[in-house]
């Protein structure tokens, strides 16, 4: 997991060889027991645009004010992954994100 690490001037960074399979516009992200551990940052919902790679997951904040320019998880660091698509109801993707060892 590392926060405002993916971008630069409004773009996303990638790793060589590291290749964009989905991305999504209008993707509202939220933390739940981060904000109370980890500070600000984590505080609210953040809305902005997602990519899926073949490392990856990386969100990027639509607003440039905010703390949290970029958000970007490893999924051999993701657990309790969910993936809901719900009759009545917008999909999402919900799990528990570690740290980096040492992070």
């Amino acid at each position: 997991m590392s926060i405002n690490q993916a971008h630069f001037q409004n773009g996303l960074l990638l790793y060589q060889g590291e290749q964009i399979v989905n991305h999504s516009k209008n993707v509202t992200l939220s933390f739940d027991d981060a904000s109370r551990q980890y500070g600000e940052v984590f505080r609210g919902k953040h809305k902005g645009k997602i990519f899926v790679t073949t490392h990856r997951m990386i969100f990027l904040n639509d607003d440039q004010r905010d703390n949290l320019q970029s958000f970007a998880i490893a999924f051999m660091y993701m657990k309790n992954l969910l993936v809901e698509q719900p009759l009545f109801g917008a999909n999402y993707i919900s799990g528990i994100a570690a740290s980096h060892p040492n992070g």
